[in-house]
């Protein structure tokens, strides 16, 4: 039996994801927690290490894949587990240089972790720690390629898009194989494969300049008053335990607080604007957000050649969004947690890239074996 550990290490959220090989059986759990880590970046040690320790995650069978042949001899495996790490924070602006967050991020790792990761690059492959370390600009911003690969083992020919709580990664596979055609995040944002727009951090006035209100348009106040975390809630797309940032004005995920912040947004309150209106507002909103995506969508489409029979791959803890927009870009739509069925495991694909380093991780070792 084998323990295999994927960890996304993101700005604002820690995902981990555990896969237990053995028996036969595969099973899969997932943990999504909040860090912000410009608030305390050399906290990050502490945070994986406890979350590793304290938070073993429990685990369900696998259905529809199978382990590898037995090995030619029997393998011994430590609780310590195998571990493969990719990383987005290294952006934050707490670090003077991408450089130097992808390095202190894996130095973290190193301190955190009972064993030496393998490292994620921007091409999906798996670097040595060191290699990783010596070279930490190919490791930067690599989590896409996780989610990526996982799909074309399972897709030959279809467009991932995976929404999360800031971003939306729209990845092209043709025959079997991830096709971006950038690879770091400012080549990516050029192509359209890389939006910056999330189901939670997006602030709304970055969608629309005005909304309708009172029988007109209004402007909206580009404050952060709000983010598009208080839209979904309004609308129900995503229940408080969902709401997993920081609201801006630190008050609670209720619907009530969200809509007091939804209404700073054209600089009233509640009871001036009116519950009516805040719904009408936030539901415009959301179609701007979808629209948004559908646009990145076919523009990523159109550069591949592809046709609308593409079909596309919905993931992330936003997928509602993702499944929107395909299906505005005229798209059929699955979820990734189709493709791969996890019994007692629902949800994992809310942490895709993490699940997905799990994964290869146990394919590394002979233990997990892809079938399409």
């Amino acid at each position: 039996m084998g323990d295999y550990y994927g960890w996304d290490i993101g700005g604002v959220h820690l995902k981990l994801s555990r896969l237990v090989c053995g028996g036969g059986k595969a099973s899969i759990r997932t943990r999504i927690v909040p860090f912000e880590i410009w608030r305390d970046p050399a906290g990050l040690g502490r945070r994986l290490h406890d979350l590793f320790t304290n938070g073993k995650t429990r685990t369900g069978a696998v259905a529809g894949e199978r382990p590898g042949p037995p090995m030619g001899r029997a393998r011994r495996r430590s609780v310590q587990g195998m571990h493969g790490v990719t990383m987005t924070a290294e952006l934050s602006d707490v670090f003077a240089s991408r450089v130097e967050g992808a390095r202190s991020i894996l130095q973290a790792c190193a301190e955190a972790l009972p064993v030496p990761p393998w490292v994620l690059d921007r091409n999906g492959d798996l670097l040595p720690f060191r290699a990783a370390l010596e070279r930490p600009m190919e490791v930067a911003a690599a989590n896409w390629a996780a989610t990526a690969r996982l799909v074309a083992r399972l897709r030959r020919d279809a467009v991932l898009v995976d929404v999360g709580s800031t971003t939306t990664d729209i990845i092209p596979i043709r025959r079997g194989r991830a096709c971006p055609s950038g690879r770091t995040d400012t080549e990516r944002l050029l192509s359209g494969e890389l939006v910056y727009s999330g189901f939670l951090r997006t602030p709304p006035a970055s969608l629309a300049g005005s909304v309708p209100l009172r029988g007109g348009w209004c402007r909206v106040s580009p404050e952060h008053f709000t983010v598009m975390g208080d839209v979904h809630l309004i609308l129900g797309s995503i229940g408080e335990r969902e709401y997993t940032t920081a609201t801006p004005d630190g008050r609670g995920r209720s619907r009530k607080e969200a809509m007091a912040r939804l209404a700073r947004l054209v600089c009233g309150d509640v009871r001036e604007i009116g519950t009516s209106a805040l719904r009408t507002i936030a539901r415009h909103l959301a179609d701007r957000q979808v629209e948004q995506l559908a646009a990145a969508m076919r523009q990523v489409l159109a550069d591949q050649g592809a046709t609308r029979s593409t079909r596309a791959i919905a993931a992330g803890a936003g997928a509602f969004l993702g499944e929107a927009a395909a299906r505005r870009a005229g798209l059929p739509v699955t979820r990734l947690e189709r493709l791969l069925p996890f019994v007692d495991g629902a949800g994992w694909d809310k942490a895709a890239p993490s699940a997905a380093l799990a994964v290869f991780m146990a394919e590394k070792e002979g233990e997990f074996r892809f079938t399409r």
